[in-house]
C-alpha cells in the first residue's frame, strides 16, 4: 500500500487538466503505454472519470533518468496464431478492433504483411488460430525461399499466416488510444508519477511534475518501472533485451518472422519486423531475440541499461542471424537499442487486484503489444459493477506478490 498521509479529503470530480492544475477522478491509470492507454480508453468510453498519467519519450535516452516507456519503436509483430490459447484469444480480439480504433482516432497504425512462424509445435499454433478465422497454413521451405527470400535451415514446421497478421506501429497505437480516451473525456497528464499518498478515507493523491491527481482507485500499468511507488512488490523479471535495426529497402516481400532455433543458436528464438521507416528517414528491418544467458535487471539497473546501446554478444548473434536468414538481401548499416521485457512466472500478463483500490495490468512477457487493446479492456472491466469480463479465466492473470 502507498505510504499514508493526512490531507484534506475531497469528493472526486471531473476536470480537464492543464499545467500545474489538480484534477480529481474516479480512476487514475498510471502508465501511458500500450496497455495503460487502452485501459484508459475503455474506462472513459464507459463513462468513468479517468486520468491517464505517464511521461512521453525522453528527448535523449542516453542522458534521461527515466522512467522509460515500452513503445519507442516503429514496428511490433501482430498475428492471431499464438503460443497458447490465451495469447491467441487476446490477439484475435484486439486485432478485430484495429480498424475501429484507427477510423475513430484518425490514426493508422496497422500494416497487414503476414507472418512466418517456425516452431516445433507449429500445427498447434495453426489449430488455435483457425478457431478465430485465421488463414494460417503449413508451407514448404522452397515456397518460403521463393516468395520471401528467407532461408530457413532448421527442421521445424513452417506456418504462414496472411492478413491481418503483419505489424503495428506501437507509437501510433498509443497515440490512437490516447486520442480516443480524450474524445471520451479522459484527461491526460504527460508526466511521471513521483509519489503516491493515501488518506484516511482511502483516496489516493498522485504527485507529478505537472500537478496532482486525486483518485478513488488506481490501475498500475507501468511495465518495468513503478515499483518504488508502492510497498507491495510483484514477482516479475525485468529481462534485458537488445534490438538490431539494419538498413534495408522494403521490397514488400518480407513478412514478420518468429523462429525457434535460429542459425546462431546462442539465442533461443529470433523475431523480426519487416523493413519500416524510422523517424530519421531510414528504412530498416528490426531483429530481436533472447540470449540463453539472460540478464535480469534490478531497479537500479534499469536507467543505466536504457542509456546503453545493448549487449554486444546479443548484437553479434542477432546480426549473424539476419545475414543467415536473408542471404541475398542488400543489408546496410546497423544501429542498436536496448529494451526490457517484463516477464512473469506464468509467462502471462498480470491483471488483477493487488491492494485495496489498486489493480495492475502489466507483465507483457514480450508478446503484449499486438494484444494490448484486449488486455486493457479486461483490466478496465475490473472497475465495473460486474467485475471481470472475459471468456478467459481470471486465474490465468492472477498477480503474484513477493
Amino acid at each position: 500500500m502507498p505510504r499514508n498521509a493526512q490531507w484534506a479529503e475531497r469528493e472526486p470530480r471531473v476536470v480537464l487538466m492543464s499545467d500545474r492544475t489538480t484534477g480529481d477522478v474516479e480512476i487514475a491509470v498510471i502508465g501511458r503505454g500500450l496497455i495503460g492507454s487502452a485501459a484508459a480508453r475503455h474506462l472513459a468510453e464507459t463513462n468513468r472519470s479517468v486520468a491517464l498519467i505517464g511521461p512521453g519519450e525522453p528527448a535523449d535516452r542516453t542522458t534521461s533518468n527515466g522512467p522509460f516507456c515500452s513503445h519507442p519503436d516503429e514496428g511490433r509483430i501482430t498475428r492471431i496464431a499464438g503460443r497458447s490459447e490465451m495469447w491467441t484469444t487476446v490477439a484475435a480480439q484486439s486485432i478485430e478492433r484495429y480498424a475501429d480504433i484507427a477510423r475513430r482516432s484518425g490514426i493508422e497504425f496497422h500494416t497487414p504483411r503476414g507472418v512466418l512462424i517456425g516452431y516445433p509445435n507449429g500445427p498447434e499454433w495453426q489449430a488455435r488460430a483457425e478457431v478465430w478465422g485465421s488463414d494460417a497454413r503449413i508451407v514448404e521451405r522452397d515456397w518460403v525461399r521463393e516468395h520471401t527470400g528467407i532461408a530457413i535451415s532448421n527442421g521445424h514446421p513452417l506456418l504462414y499466416e496472411g492478413a491481418p497478421a503483419g505489424y503495428i506501429n506501437p507509437r501510433r497505437l498509443v497515440a490512437a488510444q490516447t486520442e480516443l480516451a480524450r474524445q471520451a473525456n479522459a484527461f491526460v497528464v504527460e508526466a511521471a508519477v513521483n509519489r503516491i499518498e493515501r488518506n484516511s478515507s482511502g483516496l489516493f493523491r498522485l504527485e507529478t511534475s505537472n500537478g496532482a491527481v486525486v483518485a478513488r482507485q488506481l490501475l498500475v500499468a507501468t511495465g518495468a518501472f513503478g515499483s518504488p511507488l508502492f510497498e507491495w512488490k510483484l514477482k516479475v523479471e525485468r529481462r534485458a533485451r537488445t534490438t538490431v535495426m539494419a538498413r534495408l529497402d522494403d521490397d514488400q516481400r518480407i513478412p514478420s518472422l518468429l523462429l525457434d532455433s535460429p542459425p546462431d543458436d546462442r539465442i533461443n528464438e529470433a523475431y523480426w519486423v519487416p523493413p519500416v521507416r524510422y523517424p530519421d528517414g531510414s528504412v530498416r528491418i528490426k531483429i530481436g531475440g533472447d540470449l540463453k544467458a539472460t540478464v535480469l535487471l534490478d531497479d537500479a539497473d534499469l536507467v543505466p541499461w536504457f542509456r546503453s546501446d545493448g549487449d554486444p554478444v546479443e548484437i553479434e548473434c542477432l546480426t549473424n542471424n539476419l545475414y543467415a536468414l536473408l542471404p541475398d538481401a542488400p543489408l546496410g548499416d546497423v544501429v542498436t537499442a536496448p529494451c526490457v521485457i517484463t516477464g512473469t512466472p506464468s509467462e502471462m500478463p498480470y491483471i488483477g487486484w493487488v491492494d485495496d483500490g489498486v489493480a495492475v495490468a502489466l507483465g507483457g512477457n514480450g508478446s503484449a503489444a499486438k494484444s494490448s487493446d484486449e488486455l486493457g479492456r479486461i483490466a478496465a472491466s475490473l472497475f465495473g459493477e460486474s467485475g471481470w469480463d472475459s471468456i478467459l479465466s481470471p486465474g490465468l492473470f492472477t498477480p503474484q506478490l513477493l
